[in-house]
């Protein structure tokens, strides 16, 4: 078994590679034939993709401070979208979700920013189901 695997079970609530936007001609894609939606601590754009689930990408310049700041507000990214995929059936609308991270998002503490991201998915969510 390998050591990536090791933790990883077959309930295991991770967040596959998969269904992560990796290519940076993903991400323009999604800027450029996406819609814009903004929040306080970060800015999204998602667009529709021919996949039969989501995928999200996360963003964080450098403008937000040093690489340990960035990673932490992207894993924080990263734990809000994995929680809400179940409870706002995320996977089931075939989106690119980009996350801009704003760097105001730095001061912010884990549940503001949550709460904050939480609401903006619940609007990306049900504007892409009316623009269906």
């Amino acid at each position: 078994m390998s050591a990536d695997a090791g933790g990883l079970s077959a309930s295991s609530e991770a967040l596959p590679k998969e269904k992560r936007l990796a290519k940076r001609r993903e991400f323009l894609r999604v800027y450029e034939a996406g819609r814009k939606l903004f929040s306080r601590y970060s800015v999204l754009f998602y667009a529709a993709n021919e996949l039969p689930y989501s995928r999200i990408g996360i963003t964080a310049t450098k403008k937000s401070g040093k690489a340990n700041v960035r990673n932490r507000l992207k894993r924080w990214t990263r734990e809000v979208y994995r929680r809400q995929r179940g409870p706002l059936d995320i996977d089931s609308r075939s989106l690119d979700v980009v996350v801009n991270v704003k760097p105001n998002a730095v001061q912010a503490t884990w549940g503001d920013y949550s709460l904050d991201l939480q609401r903006a998915l619940k609007r990306v969510v049900t504007e892409s189901g009316a623009s269906r």
